[in-house]
């Protein structure tokens, strides 16, 4: 891990965070049917409805979303219940946040990312910031700018 300090609030621009491990616990349930089910954290609601609370406050222009390669209709299904943006089925997500930031002529260092897996790294040191839960892949915990004290999901 890296140990940067956490950067100064106004200097963020967009927060993106991955799905599986971070919204997730990383597990994935098949039902009899071959249905896949996942387990969220109610937790997440709150922690993304004071976001919006901090945002609103603050008079802030902090765009946040999901950004997964995850196909899985649930992952939507999850977002539109935490009112978040999500981009899915995503296959390269450097290519994707790199043309999303373009788009909006935005640099790289007033992005947050949030991973877990090493499908994340290349966008994790593309970020001005990375932060990995305590249980993410061990390539990911060398490279996070910070890693949290809790678990993805």
């Amino acid at each position: 891990m890296v140990e940067k300090s956490l950067p100064y609030w106004k200097n963020f621009h967009t927060i993106v965070f991955d799905f599986d491990g971070v919204f997730t616990n990383n597990k994935v349930y098949i039902n009899e049917e071959g249905k896949e089910l996942i387990r969220c954290d109610r937790s997440d609601g709150l922690a993304i409805e004071l976001l919006n609370l901090f945002k609103k406050k603050k008079n802030l222009d902090l765009e946040f979303f999901i950004l997964t390669r995850e196909k899985n209709k649930v992952v939507m299904q999850r977002a539109e219940k935490l009112k978040i943006k999500c981009f899915y089925g995503i296959n390269n997500k450097l290519e994707f946040i790199k043309k999303f930031l373009f788009e909006k002529s935005l640099s790289n260092e007033g992005l947050i990312y949030l991973g877990n897996d090493i499908n994340d790294i290349d966008s994790m040191n593309y970020a001005g910031y990375s932060v990995a839960p305590c249980d993410a892949h061990k390539s990911v915990i060398e490279i996070a700018d910070i890693v949290i004290n809790k678990k993805g999901g």
